[in-house]
């Protein structure tokens, strides 16, 4: 849905349609995330909690980047990752493929971006949400 939103949103300026268009951003943020720790009975910032947390967002990374993957299949992989020929192609996706948080992806994501790309060159994208409340004040609250 929120690739869809990229084609209907109406851009006022040539340069940020050129941008928007060319890269196909989505934010997939999460909600309720402090709720399932607490229905965890689990601490945010506690060891427990940070590896609850982990593989939450690793359930969410992997499962938005194998989807655009799919979506690059169905509509074609974001422009700025597609060159004039087959060999430029070729290095825009190894150079995708091996920035920083791109290493870490599993293997068959990575290399079925190299084969059809993806549609979204960024999926993720969590808001800050303040500081957690302190401790005393988390237990006067329930």
């Amino acid at each position: 849905m929120q690739d869809n939103v990229i084609n209907a949103t109406p851009y006022f300026l040539e340069e940020n349609k050129k941008q928007a268009l060319g890269e196909r951003r989505v934010g997939l943020g999460v909600m309720g995330l402090h709720d399932l720790l607490i229905y965890c009975e689990t601490e945010y910032g506690s060891l427990e909690g940070n590896q609850l947390v982990d593989q939450v967002f690793e359930t969410i990374a992997t499962t938005a980047y194998r989807t655009s993957v799919e979506l690059a299949t169905e509509k074609g992989s974001f422009p700025f990752l597609t060159g004039e020929t087959n060999e430029e192609t070729n290095r825009l996706r190894h150079a995708f493929i091996n920035t920083g948080f791109m290493k870490k992806m599993p293997d068959d994501i990575r290399e079925t971006i190299l084969v059809k790309g993806i549609r979204n060159s960024h999926l993720l994208t969590v808001a800050p949400t303040g500081k957690d409340i302190a401790p005393s004040v988390r237990k006067s609250a329930a």
